[in-house]
């Protein structure tokens, strides 16, 4: 009777009098959407249909249902005025021609579904190199390979047998909204699957209404807003089948829970401030050894010993600038690589909040997601200390193997160079050591491989590459480090290992990294650095692009 009041006060005369003439409104239906809204026995169902019932109600008028075919024959008869409304639409541009839209009054995140012996899922990005299920025709298909060129779709008839392509480990994983993934995973006993996490990307829906009826438009937004979060929660549960259980909640868990994830926070934050401070105190370090470079420049004069000395000072002056140089790209993609396990973190936090809004908390999920924090945690320290082992000063002279120093490169920068489409390949002899201080030459390997990644970026070419490979020749390890942009110009090639020649901006690049990999790879590995252009097959295509030869000694 409240309800009724209320509606009765909002509503206008005319839109009083429009429900007196209008007791009959006909509605088209997306008959196998399951359970947002279908059709059983030619009775329209789901979600959307209930939420009508309750409007029904309160508005004392009878939703008909008009049998289509499918939703484009439902899109189709709004059009041509054969029904007055769809109850669950997505506002679109195309559709805005032929329809209004309540405000939406169903709003769900798109869900990541893996099957539940998978890591949680922080964003779509981290999984987009593996195969994803989607039904066929879905708008969701175009605009993923829009955003992603290179994903892999896995396109099925309907939204059950996306689900069973990743239980049967014939895709990764599959996108839809809660209600649908909780809906068949409950009704088909799906028990290997879970929520894994969520895309930024959310289904709002309304009801459409033909374009030339606005009183109904009007109508119906008013008594959508009278609707309680009670009464939709029901509904939500009634099709979703929530298993409601009540001892499984413990509030001092999970307050204990915000807490760790807060210091935790806390933690990383003044970590990244420790190292924005340091990066401006590395950079004011650069510019003052700049500028007594320039003043040794000045002093040419000096006795021969002097000079020398002068000399071995700029040596040593120009390796710590690349030596920064390096550290602050290092330290860039050390923070994209943080990303992760810190958004891993939130998912794990966000998730659980929603669980406990819709009563689903369960005691063996929380332990699998606070083992989730844990491990997050432990890659971050790992992380560290790769950073900090970059930066030892041990001058010792040790045997290690090869392709250990490149797979830690690729390691370290690898989902940083694929987020910007640029795709690592290696092929390493494992069997190859050499003797020198790995830290150097993994320095030369950053060098050049960002290097290449800079001008790869630069470069409007579909395929992007990088190839590095290892193998003996004679009696020296060669290491090629070659990419597909295009190779460098003749009239600078012969200079690229000069001290400050760059052909960045001086914003971007200082013109020490190839010298100093240059003097790295000769004076302290007794070794050779050159610069080729080649063309080169890969996938039985044919590029063009600079080619690094490294030649070591064997140990």
């Amino acid at each position: 009777f409240i309800y009724q009041k209320n509606i009765d006060t909002a509503l206008s005369k005319k839109e009083k009098q429009y429900l007196k003439n209008h007791k009959i409104i006909r509605m088209c239906n997306n008959p196998n959407w399951e359970p947002i809204e279908f059709v059983q026995d030619g009775v329209s169902k789901g979600i959307a249909i209930d939420t009508l019932h309750i409007l029904e109600n309160k508005l004392n008028i009878k939703f008909e249902h008009i049998s289509t075919k499918n939703w484009v024959q439902s899109q189709k008869y709004l059009k041509e005025g054969k029904c007055d409304i769809l109850p669950a639409a997505i506002k679109t541009s195309k559709r805005l021609e032929y329809a209004n839209f309540t405000d939406p009054y169903l709003d769900y995140k798109l869900a990541i579904i893996t099957k539940n012996n998978q890591p949680l899922v922080n964003s779509i990005d981290n999984i987009i190199d593996k195969p994803i299920s989607r039904k066929r025709g879905s708008g969701l298909i175009t605009r993923l390979k829009n955003e992603y060129p290179n994903v892999k779709i896995v396109q099925t008839d309907g939204y059950l047998e996306s689900l069973h392509q990743v239980a049967n480990d014939k895709a990764y994983s599959t996108i839809a909204t809660l209600p649908v993934a909780s809906y068949y995973i409950n009704k088909f006993s799906l028990n290997n699957l879970y929520v894994a996490g969520y895309t930024k990307m959310r289904y709002k829906l309304s009801i459409a209404v033909r374009k030339n009826d606005h009183i109904l438009l009007s109508i119906l937004n008013k008594s959508l807003k009278t609707i309680t979060k009670k009464q939709s929660k029901q509904i939500y549960n009634k099709w979703v089948n929530v298993t409601i259980k009540q001892s499984g909640f413990n509030s001092e868990i999970v307050l204990n829970i915000l807490v760790i994830i807060l210091v935790i926070i806390i933690f990383i934050v003044y970590r990244q401030y420790l190292l924005r401070k340091n990066n401006k105190q590395l950079k004011v370090m650069v510019d003052e050894k700049t500028k007594e470079l320039q003043e040794i420049n000045k002093t040419l004069e000096l006795k021969i010993d002097k000079a020398v000395d002068e000399i071995r000072k700029k040596d040593k002056i120009l390796y710590d600038q690349a030596k920064m140089a390096s550290m602050g790209e290092m330290i860039g993609n050390i923070a994209h690589q943080w990303r992760q396990p810190l958004s891993v973190i939130s998912t794990v936090a966000s998730g659980n909040l929603v669980k406990i809004e819709y009563d689903m908390f369960n005691m063996e999920r929380l332990k699998k997601d606070l083992k989730s924090i844990m491990q997050s945690t432990e890659y971050l320290s790992s992380t560290i200390d790769d950073f900090k082992n970059f930066l030892n000063p041990n001058e010792n002279l040790i045997k290690f193997k090869i392709s250990d120093i490149i797979q830690k490169d690729i390691s370290m920068f690898g989902k940083n160079f694929l987020s910007k489409g640029i795709e690592i390949i290696d092929d390493l002899d494992d069997t190859l050591y050499t003797k020198g201080n790995p830290n150097e030459l993994l320095q030369v390997i950053i060098n050049i491989v960002n290097n290449a990644k800079d001008i790869l970026v630069e470069t409007n070419i579909d395929k992007k590459y990088i190839i590095i490979k290892t193998y003996k020749q004679n009696d020296k390890i060669i290491i090629t480090i070659q990419d597909n942009a295009g190779g460098i110009p003749d009239e600078i090639i012969s200079r690229v290992f000069e001290a400050y020649f760059t052909t960045k901006h001086k914003s971007q690049g200082t013109g020490l990294g190839l010298y100093m990999s240059y003097q790295i790879i000769v004076n302290k590995f007794k070794g050779n650095l050159e610069v080729v252009n080649e063309k080169f097959t890969y996938e039985d295509k044919e590029y063009y692009g600079a080619k690094f030869i490294i030649s070591l000694n064997i140990s």
